[in-house]
């Protein structure tokens, strides 16, 4: 586990416009850099990039972070991923924390079957390229199913000789342990010990983790013997786990994110073939079962997915309860099928790349709609072969996190299985229901707002009297200048004397706030500010990084908000000698402005919830009582616009 120390030593050393310079075009423009935001397309560049305070903020979709947020949303690395990639850029040496034994073997494991992969990759691609039978065999196969050497190259595919021994006797011979090449699915051994190669005769293709690291490999015989497996693949280890493993998500995932979906396709060919064909956004489970950890690392990189099925029924059925998951995930799914035996493979070597890509566009069909179908059809005419069938779709429809989705599933549902639509929503509630106390191991009932209601009344816009605005511009100054010395004048009730006192700006917004017991409405807002002040008053010293790089996501993009000014003075100004005041020099005045305009909210919105009592029945005495105090408030309304220049009518 990666220390806090190497953490902050990171963070210390990063440069936020190098690393973001490294994936997108940056323009510098006076004390930041302008671009492209990558999150989102647009023309005109509404990504800003703040050195100063190691923060980028895009005006135009709202994504804001620090480099490490930066490289786990726009590389898909995981934090850990992160900060290893960051002290690599740097040079920064990275010290992990004392673990368990456990912990440091697994890690030691997991470091060396890492390596073994890396080689025996580098090894498998030189058999393939480099000697007569890897040419001859491996590579020919490859050509005979239509993959170019540029496609081959990519994908690193690779070759195991026939001969018995061949990988065993040449990692050996450089120092592999051969508990290790067995672990990782290289080797077995017989009885007496000696090894043998697990893929000979083989052709390979590895598998890579999100970050390009060979994880396992999946390799296929070339003989024709049926009672041998086609396909043998490497067993799960700590560095390899099958169910969280995507074929091809190394190579698709920057195309999954660009076109917003994710092709799913069962096997290797399958992907190989698409790619090359220009159908780059396109992944395989790689003949297992779609798992729930599977369809989360395809979340990580788009809303959609598009399964891409061959002509075969019987798979199709089999696969339809695993699909369900990717709807229970909130993601849409749509469906292709190809001609009946056609699979995506034959199906891309055998079509252009324009006819395969409009294919899957003009193919592409619901999901839902799609099994309904399905379904329906082999239903036929027998009504319990309809109803359970129904039943069944309504299953997956109960699936469905989005409300308003779910209610367009069944409206598109009743008019495709003829069935009313209130049928379908009570066979929808009892489904939740069950779902629900399930869950739950009791009798309670299921909330409200899970069930689909037949009408919702439509609801009265209520006015929001917040203070939001007023509470932001406080902490976004109490963030930039809390450590700042300000003068304040003060007056001697008694004496009438004034004298002058300094005091940061940190301490002057804890008294004013204090004095008359407010806090932040907003929920956030007051976190950070509570935070802040606690840190404070222990001596702590905070920065506006302490929340722009803070690990709850909340906080930092609030922060992130605060800090990033969207707007940057015209170097006209400068260029005309036209001086304009910055807030940093008048900072008193802004900060008491701030504190009054925020004050002069919360007295109109006292006024206004004393005039709602006068609306409902109340006696004489409460009614002069509230009268009174409204009469106050106004009085108070009056002085405090005084200090800022406002009028106030009435």
């Amino acid at each position: 586990m990666i220390t806090p120390r190497t953490i902050q030593n990171v963070k210390d050393v990063v440069r936020i416009e190098e690393v973001l310079g490294d994936f997108i075009a940056l323009k510098r423009k006076g004390p930041r850099y302008l671009g492209l935001c990558p999150f989102h397309n647009e023309k005109t560049p509404s990504f800003n990039v703040s050195p100063n305070l190691g923060i980028y903020k895009c005006f135009g979709c709202g994504e804001s972070g620090d480099a490490i947020t930066f490289l786990t949303k726009h590389e898909h690395l995981s934090y850990p991923e992160a900060i290893r990639w960051l002290a690599k850029r740097y040079q920064v040496d990275i010290e992990e924390e004392e673990s368990s034994p456990e912990q440091v073997l697994e890690q030691s494991e997991r470091e060396s079957l890492s390596v073994i992969q890396q080689w025996a990759l580098n090894w498998s691609v030189d058999q393939l390229w480099n000697t007569d039978e890897g040419k001859r065999i491996g590579h020919g196969y490859f050509r005979e199913r239509g993959f170019t050497d540029a496609t081959i190259k990519e994908f690193q595919l690779g070759y195991v000789p026939e001969r018995g021994d061949a990988f065993a006797q040449a990692a050996l011979a450089n120092g592999f342990n051969p508990e290790l090449l067995e672990k990782a699915g290289w080797i077995k051994r017989r009885e007496d010990g000696t090894p043998w190669d697990f893929f000979q005769g083989r052709v390979t293709f590895p598998v890579q983790g999100v970050t390009g690291q060979p994880i396992a490999f999946g390799a296929r015989t070339l003989r024709s013997d049926k009672k041998l497996p086609k396909y043998f693949n490497s067993p799960e280890s700590v560095l390899y786990i099958k169910s969280r493993s995507l074929y091809g998500i190394f190579h698709a995932k920057k195309a999954i994110v660009e076109q917003g979906t994710c092709c799913l396709v069962e096997g290797y060919t399958d992907v190989i073939s698409l790619h090359q064909a220009g159908i780059h956004n396109v992944v395989a489970s790689s003949g297992t079962s779609l798992t729930e950890d599977q369809v989360r690392l395809i979340k990580r990189y788009a809303p959609s997915v598009t399964i891409l099925y061959d002509g075969d029924n019987a798979g199709i059925k089999a696969s339809l309860r695993g699909i369900d998951l990717i709807l229970k995930e909130g993601l849409n799914v749509k469906v292709v099928l190809f001609p009946n035996g056609e699979d995506p493979d034959s199906f891309a070597r055998t079509r252009p790349s324009s006819e395969l890509a409009a294919f899957i566009k003009d193919n592409a069909k619901d999901f839902l709609v799609f099994k309904a179908g399905l379904l329906m059809a082999d239903a036929g005419d027998d009504p319990v072969s309809k109803a359970a069938a129904i039943h069944e779709i309504v299953e997956s429809i109960a699936l469905v996190p989005d409300h308003v989705l779910r209610s367009l599933y069944l409206q598109q549902c009743s008019r495709l299985l003829l069935v009313n639509e209130q049928a379908l929503i009570s066979e929808l509630n009892k489904v939740l229901r069950r779902a629900y106390k399930k869950k739950l191991g009791g009798d309670q009932g299921v909330p409200e707002e899970m069930l689909e209601p037949s009408a919702a009344p439509p609801q009265p816009e209520v006015e929001v009297l917040g203070t939001r605005p007023q509470e932001q511009d406080l902490l976004r100054m109490l963030l930039l200048y809390g450590d700042e010395r300000v003068t304040v004048p003060l007056q001697d009730l008694e004496t009438g004397l004034s004298s002058d006192e300094e005091t940061s700006v940190a301490e002057l917004i804890f008294q004013e706030l204090a004095a008359d017991g407010i806090t932040f409405d907003d929920t956030i807002l007051n976190a950070i500010y509570l935070d802040y002040r606690h840190a404070a008053n222990l001596g702590n010293p905070m920065s506006p990084n302490s929340y722009a790089s803070h690990s709850d996501d909340a906080w930092r993009s609030a922060a992130i908000d605060l800090l990033t000014e969207k707007h940057l003075l015209s170097i006209n100004w400068t260029r005309h000698r036209i001086h304009v005041p910055h807030e940093k020099e008048r900072l008193l005045d802004a900060v008491l402005e701030g504190m009054t305009i925020l004050k002069e909210r919360r007295v109109d919105r006292m006024i206004r919830d004393k005039q709602e009592l006068l609306k409902g029945e109340i006696s004489d005495d409460t009614l002069t009582n509230v009268m009174l105090e409204i009469q106050q408030l106004n009085e108070l309304k009056k002085a405090l616009a005084k200090h800022t220049g406002r009028v106030v009518v009435g």
